[in-house]
């Protein structure tokens, strides 16, 4: 339970920078894989903390609107655009501590702008340690699932191939395309290795890498949010994760209907 305290005054304390400091955080929770009502939550604590009698925000997986009134009759209104989420805890962790310090009057709010910029920048894991995920992912479950030793090392390999994929492609590209993009990429290396006898069986090593796209964790998520009530932003989610799933799907059906006759 968060203990609200008034904050320390601050020369930037006005509606607008109040309110758009609270989206930022909020923006920073719904791109990392927080709930709508967990966003909306923390936008209306942060600006209840700095002194908001009335606030109003409403959030879905794509846009932030919101409200408030301050004590004194000012007034700001303001909206965030989501562009692209992820599932980033180390990040939503972070997002977590800020929006907690604001609510505490721990930290002032020039001190969350800082903190802010720098979880942006920051990382959980070095890049080499997000190809071993990958790696030992893949691989683990093209063994779950009755693949040989040699499904689970292709499977591994593309595993990696997949995370470079994701590193290197430019960040304006949008969502559903890196995902065809690496479906079909690991869809067509499944057959090319099976055909050079680096693997047994080809449909071992597709499940193996595509258990790395599959968005189980939007999916969960979008039937959280509609069994809480917040029907609309459960629904778009949850279409946003049968759309990824079918593109996902598309990949791999492509890469077996140009590959297949090599087998």
């Amino acid at each position: 339970m968060l203990t609200e305290t008034a904050p320390a005054s601050s020369p930037g304390m006005t509606a607008d920078y109040i309110l758009c400091t609270a989206l930022d955080v909020g923006e920073g929770l719904l791109k990392n894989g927080a709930t709508v009502h967990r966003t909306e939550d923390t936008v209306e604590r942060i600006c209840r903390a700095f002194g908001a009698v009335h606030v109003e925000v409403f959030c879905i997986p794509s846009l932030i609107l919101a409200a408030v009134r301050m004590a004194d009759g000012t007034y700001s209104s303001q909206n965030r655009r989501i562009h692209a989420s992820a599932n980033n805890f180390y990040r939503l962790d972070r997002f977590n501590t800020v929006s907690r310090g604001l609510c505490s009057g721990q930290i002032t709010l020039e001190q969350a702008q800082a903190e802010m910029q720098a979880i942006k920048r920051s990382d959980a894991y070095p890049a080499w340690m997000q190809y071993i995920g990958n790696l030992l992912g893949s691989g683990a479950f093209s063994l779950f699932f009755g693949g040989s030793l040699l499904d689970a090392v292709s499977a591994a390999l593309i595993g990696c191939i997949i995370a470079g994929i994701k590193r290197f492609l430019p960040r304006n590209v949008n969502p559903l395309s890196s995902t065809l993009v690496c479906a079909f990429t690991a869809g067509a290396l499944s057959m090319l290795l099976t055909w050079a006898g680096l693997a047994h069986n080809y449909d071992k090593v597709m499940i193996g890498t595509i258990m790395l796209l599959i968005p189980g964790m939007s999916f969960g998520t979008s039937l959280r949010d509609m069994l809480g009530g917040d029907i609309m932003a459960g629904l778009l989610q949850f279409l946003a994760s049968i759309l990824l799933a079918a593109i996902i799907a598309f990949g791999y059906v492509i890469a077996i209907f140009l590959f297949q006759p090599l087998l």
